[in-house]
């Protein structure tokens, strides 16, 4: 039985399933592995309060609490890892013929149109990470983005899914590699997430400081920091300090 997705709270509207969550383990009414999935967010949010647009009932929307204080505050993006992860591989198996790849930091794309989301909501005390709120936002069902560079699983599969089901796949890949890095594993983890990256160890285009310039992605590592080597030296950005030019 799944831990991660055993207790479901299904809302018709919320303004946004991580805000709720947040809201719940403010009143300690939180427990690991608790899950709130939305047919609609009034109030959808992606990274740094980009807003997430989704027809209602649609698409994917839902967001999970992890108790992970078994990582250093120093590691939190191995959260972000997992997740990232997890999604992949249900749209890879969904969308087999497709090149789906994780973009660096948060989202999914499939044949170089996004298709998903994630939104982390890390809470610190001292050296650990306490608490995690984990937001994930996937295109299932939807077929028109009025112009968007976006996809879905309909569009790339010409089938309908179980919003639902979706989900519970996610869930369990997710909680099977929970529990790898909770007994010390990374290595399984940290290869996956390589494989998926995209623009790993390729020499691609990116905009930093309002320039374009060549690079070539070396590492992400677990502090969240994109590692790059442009002109022969490595130079480290954070989020929102490079863009990726598709």
């Amino acid at each position: 039985m799944l831990v991660f997705g055993n207790n479901i709270i299904e809302l018709d509207v919320v303004d946004s399933t991580n805000s709720y969550l947040l809201e719940k383990s403010k009143e300690n009414d939180c427990f690991e592995g608790d899950v709130v999935y939305t047919h609609f967010q009034s109030e959808g949010r992606g990274q740094r309060d980009t807003n997430w647009v989704s027809n209602p009932g649609e698409n994917l929307m839902f967001s999970v609490f992890v108790r992970p204080s078994f990582l250093s505050a120093t590691n939190f993006f191995l959260i972000s890892k997992l997740i990232a992860i997890a999604v992949h591989h249900e749209v890879s198996r969904i969308c087999k013929d497709a090149l789906v790849e994780v973009k660096w930091p948060n989202d999914i794309y499939v044949n170089k149109k996004k298709i998903g989301g994630i939104l982390i909501e890390n809470q610190f005390k001292g050296s650990i990470i306490n608490q995690s709120v984990i937001g994930v936002g996937l295109n299932i069902n939807q077929t028109n983005f009025e112009g968007l560079n976006a996809t879905s699983l309909k569009l790339e599969s010409l089938c309908d899914f179980d919003v639902k089901t979706v989900m519970l796949k996610i869930l369990q890949q997710f909680e099977k590699l929970y529990f790898l890095i909770q007994r010390g594993d990374f290595s399984e983890v940290e290869a996956k997430y390589t494989e998926a990256l995209m623009n790993y160890n390729q020499i691609a285009t990116y905009i930093v400081r309002n320039d374009t310039c060549k690079g070539t992605i070396i590492n992400v590592r677990n502090n969240g920091l994109l590692e790059l080597e442009i002109n022969k030296s490595i130079e480290y950005f954070q989020f929102k300090e490079i863009s990726f030019v598709l």
